[in-house]
């Protein structure tokens, strides 16, 4: 939605980032989203155990350990 991408863009700006949002035709699925995010992590080792994980509903995007990428 616009105001989740106008608060990106903020984060981004505020890393010396450029936020990239594409077309509406591309976000149907968060659980693809999710996916591709997990498999980048495990490719990067980075490895939750099962008990140490958990859902926690108000995770803020700009919160997330990127280790995937340089």
């Amino acid at each position: 939605n616009r105001r989740l991408q106008e608060m990106l863009g903020e984060m981004c700006r505020a890393r010396g980032a450029e936020l990239c949002p594409t077309d509406e035709r591309f976000c149907v699925d968060n659980g693809a989203m999710i996916a591709q995010a997990g498999w980048e992590m495990l490719g990067a080792g980075q490895v939750t155990a099962l008990d140490q994980s958990g859902i926690r509903q108000r995770y803020r995007t700009d919160e997330v350990e990127v280790t995937w990428r340089e």
